[in-house]
């Protein structure tokens, strides 16, 4: 799977974070995380990847790494 994509997704919600930060931290533990950031981030992989999980799941999943492999593993990868 293309990094970038994803990335893309993460920075795009989370502006202030280094991209270092976001492949080392969980999520939720990011300067600036709230649940409104959650439901941005959400929108931002549907529709980027047409990718439709919930909250609860997303928080679930937690880490960029995670994220990518929930990807792959509904062959959503390019």
């Amino acid at each position: 799977m293309n990094d970038e994509r994803l990335m893309r997704c993460f920075t795009s919600a989370f502006p202030a974070a280094t991209r270092d930060e976001i492949r080392s931290t969980r999520f939720d533990a990011i300067s600036g995380w709230d649940s409104l950031r959650g439901v941005t981030f959400l929108a931002v992989l549907d529709e980027e990847f047409s990718l439709q999980i919930d909250l609860p799941q997303l928080l679930d999943l937690g880490t960029f790494d995670a994220v990518k492999q929930h990807l792959v593993e509904q062959g959503i990868a390019p």
